[in-house]
């Protein structure tokens, strides 16, 4: 029997750590996969590189994952998207669309699930229903989608545009604005205030970082195009999650109350079903087991 032909998978942001996981994840005696940032060097290649004519044409997907800003940091520099990450986006799918059609690779774009649709309209979201971003962060990704539907439209590009929860389970950086998991357990070992922004009502979808690979492995090997989900399908309150930390440390996390802000979605609910329907995927991790597994896993490496 002869050797399956090795996968060629693109993947940007690749200094990030979910792209890291995405990496790690796919890397096998079957799959090639090279990671992107903006700057070259230490193991990277530059992202102006993916370009250049025939750069795309051996890879089978690309995952981009490359993107200039959080929520909070997007409400503080507006207009940074459109400079950097919506031009680099027009310039990809350019240079897909001008490969020759038997070599045109797979685009899967890293979406916002709770920023893009706004707050819910008592019910969890279908991906069916208006997007109403309430701050610059979803506007900016919502732009973004409709620029790929575009492109995929006009050029009949394979595309699919997936809407992410919040993943977890993973390290994140002590200064990274964004994790309210981990750093509620980091704010619980170290007995260090964690900022509270609101009453702690908001209620946000969690979905641990082993179900959201799960699920992307099956979105690149079925080829799957479309708009989906990628979501546990339920939400917890930024109070349920703080008292998840304090369950499984068994430390309370100090508080720093801290006025609500208006462009944080406050009752995010994504229905996970089409994507569930389309592959057979469903995330088997609940929040409780999650946290339960960060927790340790912050214990045994400190």
């Amino acid at each position: 029997m002869s050797e399956p032909t090795p996968s060629r998978l693109i993947v940007t942001g690749g200094r990030g750590r979910l792209a890291s996981l995405v990496a790690e994840h796919f890397r096998a005696p079957a799959n090639q996969v090279t990671l992107y940032s903006r700057e070259g060097g230490a193991g990277f290649l530059p992202l102006d590189g993916l370009t250049a004519p025939g750069a795309l044409d051996e890879a089978t997907a690309l995952l981009h994952l490359a993107w200039s800003t959080l929520p909070a940091t997007s409400q503080q520099q507006p207009g940074t998207e459109e400079q950097n990450d919506l031009p680099l986006l027009k310039q990809l799918l350019e240079a897909i669309a001008s490969s020759p059609k038997s070599k045109r690779l797979h685009l899967i774009f890293f979406s916002s699930g709770g920023t893009v649709y706004g707050n819910a309209p008592g019910r969890a979201n279908l991906e069916a229903d208006p997007c109403l971003p309430i701050g610059s962060y979803g506007r900016a990704k919502r732009m973004a989608e409709e620029l790929i539907a575009t492109y995929a439209g006009y050029h009949g590009l394979a595309c699919t545009i997936l809407r992410i929860s919040n993943p977890y389970g993973y390290p994140v950086p002590k200064n990274r604005a964004q994790g309210l998991i981990p750093h509620a357990l980091r704010c619980a070992v170290e007995n260090q205030p964690l900022t509270l922004w609101g009453d702690g009502s908001a209620r946000k979808d969690f979905l641990h970082y082993t179900d959201f690979l799960t699920a992307l492995e099956l979105v690149v090997a079925r080829r799957l195009t479309g708009t989906y989900n990628l979501s546990a399908g339920e939400s917890h309150s930024v109070r349920e999650v703080i008292s998840l930390v304090e369950k499984h440390t068994g430390r309370r996390v100090p508080l720093n109350p801290q006025p609500g802000l208006d462009w944080d979605v406050q009752d995010s609910r994504l229905d996970n079903a089409r994507l569930s329907a389309a592959t057979g995927w469903k995330p088997l991790i609940s929040l409780d087991e999650g946290i339960r597994r960060a927790a340790a896993g912050y214990a045994s490496h400190g």
